[in-house]
């Protein structure tokens, strides 16, 4: 396979893991709405301190080849578009 068919290729198998990761978090967030509910139901504060720090220290304990810091961050916008649909449902 010459250079510019393998470029190609990987692009594409790119393109199909990226829309992996958008139904992932499409199902992510409807999962999320859900939790929101349930603590609107039990009087429960939407922000979980606790569960956000969980989440990152799994992140820690993983091996990894993706930069640990950046992984994180990712999970932190993600934790916050969740808790900012969350108040938006309400």
């Amino acid at each position: 396979m010459d250079d510019e068919k393998a470029l190609i290729f990987i692009r594409e198998e790119i393109d199909s893991i990226d829309a992996e990761i958008i139904a992932l978090l499409e199902s992510r967030l409807n999962l999320s709405r859900g939790i929101g509910k349930i603590k609107k139901n039990l009087d429960k504060n939407l922000f979980d301190e606790t569960r956000e720090e969980e989440i990152l220290k799994k992140i820690d304990e993983l091996a990894l080849l993706y930069p640990k810091e950046d992984m994180k961050e990712i999970f932190k916008l993600i934790m916050k578009t969740s808790l900012n649909q969350q108040k938006e449902d309400e």
